[in-house]
Order: C-alpha cells, then structure tokens, then sequence
C-alpha cells in the first residue's frame, strides 16, 4: 500500500524523479501502467531510467512497457479523446489509434479554443465597461472644458473598442455554434 501511495504521489506531481527505495522496490508494470493513462510518451521511462541509474538499479523495461501498454488502452479510447481535447489537455501522439483519437482530440480542442478565446473577450469587456464607467464618473464631475474634452474623446474611442470587440466576440460564438451543430462522425 505504501509502495502504491509513492507513485501515485509521483504521478500526481508530474515528476520523474524516482528515489532509491522507490527504484529498489518498483512497481515497474503500475508505473508504466499510469504514464500509459496519462498519455506520457515512452521518453518517461528514459527519465527513470537515468534516476535509478544514480543507484546502479536498472528498471524493468519489460513490466514497465506492459503496465504503458495497457494504461495507453484506457487513455487511446476514441470516446474519451473528445473530453480531453475539450477540457484543454495536450495530446503527444502516443496512441496506435492516432488517425481516430487525433480526429476527435482536435474536435474537442477546437471547441476548448473557442471557448477560451470567448471567456478572454468576455473578460476584456468587462474591463472596458468598467474603464467607461470611471471615465463618465469623471467626466460628470469635470467642471473642466479642456478635461471633458479628453476624457469624451477617449470615451468615443473606448466605444469603439468596445464595437470591435463585440463584432469578434459574435463571430467566434457563430463559430462555437457551427462546431456544436456539426454531426460527429
């Protein structure tokens, strides 16, 4: 069970490196087995290849491609490529399956995309409302002709901006809503 909790807590940090006791006592197939789930290309097993050479421990490539075999089984689902892509994952092209999980990875990816961009405008708006906001506060209180003058222009080109942006932002959600009305295949 301790064994287990150690690479579990290698594989949630994202870290290659492997101690002595972990390199002595390791669980080569279930190592192999979670890089394999988490779509890790076979480089890994260099990296612990090197961290338990320090130790003159040699890993069991065997057991190891095993384990990645399998764990590649659950991660290459064409079913599950559209998720990940969706929720903004990377995809390093380790699947056998590549022509069909590709497909549906960069489906979902693109939507990711769209979204991202979508929430950045969204954001950026908002921004800008509250700039305008500030901006009319003061120029309402501005007793200043020259003042008012200035801060109307930059409210005129803050309208402007404004105007772009929601012009982009309407074009990526008819995009977003072209992606959504396409047939899977």
């Amino acid at each position: 069970m301790r064994l287990s909790l150690w690479f579990a807590l290698i594989w949630l940090c994202g870290c290659s490196t492997l101690s002595e006791q972990q390199c002595r006592l390791g669980d080569w197939y279930g190592l192999g087995y979670q890089d394999g789930q988490a779509g890790r290309t076979r480089a890994r097993l260099g990296a612990y290849h090197e961290d338990c050479a320090e130790f003159g421990i040699t890993p069991d490539l065997t057991r190891w491609q095993e384990g990645y075999a399998k764990g590649l089984e659950y991660y290459c689902i064409p079913e599950l490529a559209y998720a990940k892509g969706k929720q903004g994952e990377t995809y390093q092209g380790v699947c056998p399956n590549d022509a069909s999980f590709r497909q549906q990875f960069e489906r979902g990816h693109r939507e990711y995309q769209l979204q991202r961009d979508l929430d950045e405008l969204d954001g950026r708006l908002e921004q800008l409302a509250d700039e305008r906001e500030e901006l009319w506060r003061h120029y309402r209180h501005s007793d200043d002709p020259h003042e008012r003058h200035e801060l109307r222009h930059r409210l005129e080109r803050l309208q402007w901006h404004e105007m772009e942006l929601r012009h982009d932002y309407l074009q990526l959600h008819q995009q977003q809503l072209l992606l959504d009305g396409k047939p899977e295949n």
